[in-house]
C-alpha cells in the first residue's frame, strides 16, 4: 500500500475537494483496518473495515479523514495496523491550487488535472518537475508500486 496522490489545495474551499489516494500495489487484497494516516501536525486518520483490493484505490477526502492538508508544506505518513512506517509522502514550497501530487517514477510530481480514484495522468506538466514550481519538492520513501478504484466519501 502506498500513498498514490494527494491534493492539498483543491479550487475552492479546500475542505469540500482536498483528498489523499492510496494505492494497493499489492498481489493480494489488504484490509486497512486498524491503518493510519498522520499529517505533519499530528492528526491523525484511523481506517475501519476498509477492504482495498490488489491494484486498487481507496481515496479519502476531508469530509473522510477531517485532515486539513497544508498548502504551503506538508507531510503525510501512513502506518500499518501494528504501527510500522509504511510510506511517507511531503512537499515544501506552495501547493499550486487545483494540480494534486501525484506519484511518479519514486517521486511525486504535480498533475494539471487530480484522478482521485482512477490511474493517475502524466502530462508536460507532470513529466518535468523542475518546470512546476521554483523551490517546490515532493518526496516519497518505501516505492513498491503497481494499478482500479475504490472511492470513499464523496
Amino acid at each position: 500500500m502506498v500513498i498514490s496522490e494527494f491534493l492539498p489545495n483543491p479550487v475552492g474551499k479546500d475542505t469540500d475537494g482536498e483528498f489523499i489516494e492510496l494505492f494497493n500495489d499489492d498481489a493480494n487484497q489488504i484490509n486497512l483496518s486498524g491503518w493510519k494516516i498522520k499529517d505533519a501536525s499530528g492528526k491523525t486518520f484511523t481506517l475501519k473495515n476498509q477492504i482495498v483490493g490488489s491494484s486498487q484505490y481507496l481515496t479519502l477526502p476531508y469530509k473522510t479523514t477531517k485532515i486539513t492538508l497544508n498548502n504551503d508544506a506538508e507531510t503525510l505518513y501512513l502506518y500499518d495496523r501494528s504501527g510500522n512506517l509504511i510510506d511517507k509522502a511531503e512537499f515544501s514550497g506552495a501547493a499550486v491550487e487545483g494540480k494534486s501530487f501525484v506519484r511518479q517514477n519514486n517521486q511525486f510530481v504535480l498533475a494539471s488535472k487530480p484522478t482521485p480514484g482512477q490511474p493517475n495522468i502524466f502530462d508536460a506538466l507532470a513529466s518535468s518537475s523542475a518546470e512546476i514550481i521554483p523551490n517546490n519538492s515532493a518526496t516519497i520513501i518505501n516505492s513498491s508500486i503497481n494499478s482500479t478504484g475504490l472511492l470513499i466519501g464523496f
